[in-house]
């Protein structure tokens, strides 16, 4: 059976706690952390995750224009490979095994250039070493064409986990981005296969599960059949619906798992 978490950010700035509460009644078995190392405690959020019985399942990297690892400026680089450093450190003080990395600045528009495209490689091998010794994965997300211009699409997000070339390097799959970046999901899946290491999920207008057009079956299937282990993370906008959302995910999620394994 599979493991269930849910991005944090979606929540925006709501009170950890009160998260960590929503996720368990809802039987959740994670939560996907925000990328702050700086403004978490680490004590409390260890505390809380154990009292709500609640695993960290992974860090989400937050990439801001200080943060581009594409960037021509190397300050600007070495500044962001060493923010992934501390989204590695904070991954294994929570016993997290992945970080989630975005290239270049979420929301840049520039012309896809060779130059960028080899300083980011260069960038996540640094991480990525780094990570390797730490036993974390980082996993490389692929954004939809309008929020940013280097890794747009899986196949892409692929050539340069393979360009990168260590074994810490993987890719994840976001099932919004993919709606409206791959023409064929499942033949998407199939070419990162080796290198999945972490799935988002929204539906099609990037509400819960079940709510757009988005057909999860075919998607939850291949992952059973390849014997996916890692965590579904819903990555939703819930608006004003937290808790109406966050229930409709995992409920659509589980109706189709169980006819699965049934």
């Amino acid at each position: 059976m599979f493991k269930y978490s849910v991005s944090q950010w979606i929540y925006g700035n709501e009170n950890i706690e009160e998260t960590l509460q929503r996720l368990s009644k809802y039987q959740y078995d994670g939560i996907e952390l925000k990328g702050e190392p700086d403004s978490i405690n680490l004590a409390e959020t260890k505390e809380l995750l154990k009292r709500y019985e609640l695993s960290c399942s992974s860090i989400c990297g937050i990439y801001t224009a200080e943060r581009d690892l594409a960037s021509a400026d190397e300050t600007v680089r070495n500044d962001a490979i060493e923010y992934v450093k501390k989204c590695v450190d904070l991954a294994k003080a929570l016993d997290a095994s992945t970080v989630i990395v975005v290239p270049t600045t979420v929301g840049k528009h520039a012309p896809k250039t060779e130059e960028a495209w080899n300083y980011a490689v260069t960038s996540l091998r640094v991480a990525g070493e780094y990570a390797e010794q730490h036993q974390i994965t980082i996993a490389i997300e692929a954004l939809n064409r309008y929020e940013t211009y280097l890794v747009t699409n899986l196949t892409e997000a692929m050539a340069m986990a393979e360009q990168v070339n260590i074994s810490s390097v993987k890719v994840m799959a976001d099932l919004f981005h993919m709606n409206l970046e791959e023409r064929n999901m499942l033949e998407a899946f199939s070419l990162i296969e080796k290198s999945l290491a972490h799935v988002h999920i929204a539906d099609n207008t990037r509400e819960a599960a079940g709510i757009g057009q988005t057909d999860f079956a075919p998607v939850i299937t291949y992952l059973k059949n390849m014997e996916y282990n890692g965590y579904i993370t819903m990555e939703f906008l819930p608006g004003q619906n937290k808790d109406e959302f966050t229930k409709q995910s995992i409920d659509h999620l589980k109706k189709i798992e169980a006819r699965i394994y049934s």
